[in-house]
């Protein structure tokens, strides 16, 4: 993960939470959906590909 990404998740963390403070749950859940999908990339190990040389 690098350090653009990380900036992008803290954004979507503080941007659902601030939504779901204010009560607006619709928008909430639209923000978090990209936050969810994300977490979902680095939570199973990535198969490295092996190339003869």
């Amino acid at each position: 993960m690098n350090e653009t990404e990380c900036l992008a998740y803290v954004a979507l963390f503080i941007l659902t939470i601030l939504l779901l403070l204010t009560n607006h749950l619709i928008l909430a859940t639209v923000a978090i959906v990209p936050y969810v999908l994300a977490s979902f990339k680095y939570s199973f190990p990535q198969k490295k590909s092996t190339t003869r040389q």
